[in-house]
């Protein structure tokens, strides 16, 4: 999992906030250079917490409340305007994603300050439980804002249950077309033991090290199917010194430009090995960082928060890839990727039941066992992930479908001169952003 980043260089706070008066002329630089350090100077886009206690707790602490409301307030009335503004006609394809890019925090903004308005109301008898954000005073609303808050796009719960049900039906058909492969058609208990059997773990002091580097080095061999020419350098590969404190099996540190590899259990997993490099590294959060970088379509960024479903989206988008980058060499190489496919895809049915529709610890545990009775070790961590985290977890699995359907949908659109390489570059020239903005980023193609 891609670590989150807190966007720093935090100015000290305005004592007010900047307005423009009706009679006064405002173009779009000015309006992206008023809303940009306004939002830097009151705190905002700072770190999402995974805990929903914690970042509820944090939005309900928040000192400087009355000034985010007229920032608010103020760019809502400059953004009316600019409408009308002449210089409307001549905004330019990066402005244009600015101005929609600046809607979207505001209206995330606005949602937040509700919320905690109706909360702070209820008073006395207003509670965030530990047992679930379902539980809690005005749980579904929670579950809402955090929801667009991670997901970066509107996604109700009825259409979140039907996305993860039809993609955990597509990944458990692809493990069954995968076990029948391998010589075990009907025979699911030696299946499930063969693949806890040693020879698919890195026994004693034996690291993937050689193994993680002779792989990166086939997909940069073979980058140029997917990508555009670039001069995107390959990430260092160490391993990690996290053991189980971290309880992932590999990560990579942007600033670091690093992937490290972590030996969080007993042994390390070989099917895990290309799908976790495909995520992490390149063409995951490596390659789309640096991408983002050194090949960006805009000179200047807003600022902003993390955009997981964005980030994590992609990282697992790029997983589907694994034999035209050269991997996926086995069955069990590919089958480790369908087994965390089959993992995110449950995550978005729980996610909505545990934290909307307040299923109970065993009605989660019961659907678990009825959809993946292969995999029951990773049952509790996942149902006690999504129900501390939520909507966290949907990102993975929403992100990588919404990439996979605007590929689609251009391959429709343009036919023969569909280039998977041009889309790529579309989808990563421009960094990060809400999932709710790609659709616009692909009229830049021909």
């Amino acid at each position: 999992m891609k670590k989150i980043l807190q966007f720093v260089g935090m100015l000290p706070l305005f004592a007010s906030i900047h307005t423009v008066s009706a009679a006064s002329k405002l173009n779009v630089d000015q309006y992206i250079a008023n809303y940009s350090k306004s939002y830097i100077a009151l705190g905002l886009g700072g770190e999402m917490d995974l805990s929903y206690q914690k970042q509820i707790g944090k939005l309900l602490n928040t000192k400087n409340l009355a000034q985010q409301q007229r920032f608010l307030s103020s760019l809502q009335q400059q953004r009316t305007k600019l409408n009308f503004a002449p210089e409307q006609t001549h905004v330019s394809t990066c402005q244009k994603l600015h101005l929609k890019q600046i809607d979207f925090e505001l209206a995330l903004l606005e949602e937040n300050l509700k919320l905690v308005r109706q909360y702070t109301a209820l008073g006395k008898n207003a509670v965030i439980s530990d047992q679930g954000i379902a539980k809690s005073s005005l749980g579904k609303a929670w579950y809402a804002y955090l929801s667009k808050t991670w997901l970066t796009i509107d996604s109700q719960p009825e259409e979140l249950m039907a996305l993860g049900s039809a993609e955990l039906k597509r990944a458990l058909e692809r493990y069954r077309q995968l076990q029948v492969h391998m010589g075990y058609a009907g025979r699911d208990a030696e299946f499930a033991t063969y693949l806890s059997s040693a020879v698919f773990h890195y026994e004693g002091v034996s690291t993937p090290q050689a193994d993680y580097e002779k792989r990166q080095a086939t997909v940069y061999q073979n980058l140029h199917k997917l990508f555009l020419p670039n001069t995107i350098q390959p990430p260092k590969i160490k391993p990690s010194t996290l053991g189980a404190a971290l309880p992932v099996d590999g990560y990579y540190e942007p600033e670091e430009r690093t992937f490290y590899f972590n030996k969080a259990k007993p042994h390390y997993e070989r099917r895990n090995i290309d799908w976790l490099l495909l995520h992490e590294s390149t063409p995951g959060h490596h390659y789309q960082s640096r991408y983002g970088i050194e090949q960006a379509a805009c000179p200047n960024k807003l600022p902003h928060g993390f955009y997981s479903a964005y980030a994590e989206g992609w990282g697992a988008y790029v997983e589907e890839f694994g034999r035209e980058l050269g991997l996926f060499q086995q069955d069990a190489d590919e089958l480790g990727a369908v087994e965390w496919d089959l993992v995110r895809s449950i995550r978005v049915i729980l996610d909505v039941g545990i934290n909307y529709y307040d299923w109970s610890e065993q009605q989660a545990k019961d659907f678990w066992q009825s959809q993946l009775p292969m995999l029951p070790a990773l049952a509790d961590r996942e149902i006690k992930r999504v129900r501390n985290w939520p909507a966290q977890a949907i990102t993975y699995k929403l992100g990588a479908v919404k990439f996979r359907q605007l590929r689609e949908a251009e391959q429709k659109r343009l036919g023969d001169r569909f280039d998977i390489r041009e889309f790529h570059h579309t989808m990563l020239k421009y960094g990060p952003l809400p999932l709710s903005l790609l659709d616009q980023v692909l009229s830049t193609i021909d």
